[in-house]
């Protein structure tokens, strides 16, 4: 293989090219941390999401069998015709679902009322009251940080995002105790409800600011 000499033009065009794909390696880099962060995100609303469908499903599970048991009922009436006391004894099973149906909406009634915020819950509603006006998601996980580091606390700032993301989802969509309303970016904000006229509008000392 021939000893090939390279000019200073040659070398000049290598580290262009070298510099060029570092550039490319960098800008892959920053778009794979930011898919990461973004998945990290979206993963406790999918999560939420899930579990909301498997408690319909329970749900759903617990009265099937109220269905099947109405279905039944007038088998029981054709195998006893002959004896009029297998009618009587009929009607009584018959609130049997109608119970059990009260009964599992007391127990999920009883559920929600009993609700407990949890520490990530608190640190939101503190962030909407020491700041006064709405904010969005990124406001609040720099009040928490800034929070948490005052107190010797540094639990990192993808943990913090991920659990803020997980209580606006469970605060604002679920138990609708703060409220989301627009702001001049993208996306919205977070309110407290009195801070809501009555036309659901925001009032102005408490609107968003950046």
């Amino acid at each position: 293989m021939a000893n090939l000499k390279l000019g200073s033009s040659d070398v000049k065009q290598l580290l262009a090219n070298y510099e060029s794909r570092q550039r490319q390696l960098q800008f892959e880099l920053d778009h794979t941390k930011n898919m990461i962060r973004n998945l990290k995100s979206a993963l406790p609303t999918i999560e939420q999401t899930e579990a909301e469908q498997a408690a319909i499903l329970a749900e759903y599970e617990v009265e099937t069998p109220v269905a099947s048991t109405e279905a039944t009922q007038p088998e029981a009436k054709r195998r006893g015709r002959p004896a009029k006391d297998k009618t009587t004894t009929a009607k009584p099973k018959a609130a049997k679902p109608k119970a059990a149906k009260e009964k599992v909406k007391k127990e999920r009634k009883e559920r929600a009322s009993g609700y407990r915020l949890s520490e990530y819950d608190e640190l939101v509603f503190k962030a909407l009251r020491d700041t006064d006006h709405a904010l969005i998601n990124s406001q609040i996980v720099a009040f928490i940080e800034q929070d948490k580091a005052a107190k010797g606390e540094n639990p990192g700032a993808d943990e913090i995002q991920t659990m803020v993301v997980r209580s606006l989802q469970k605060l604002a969509n679920r138990r609708d105790d703060i409220k989301k309303v627009p702001y001049e970016g993208r996306g919205m904000a977070y309110a407290l409800p009195e801070w809501l006229n009555g036309q659901g509008v925001i009032k102005k000392k408490h609107a968003h600011k950046e």
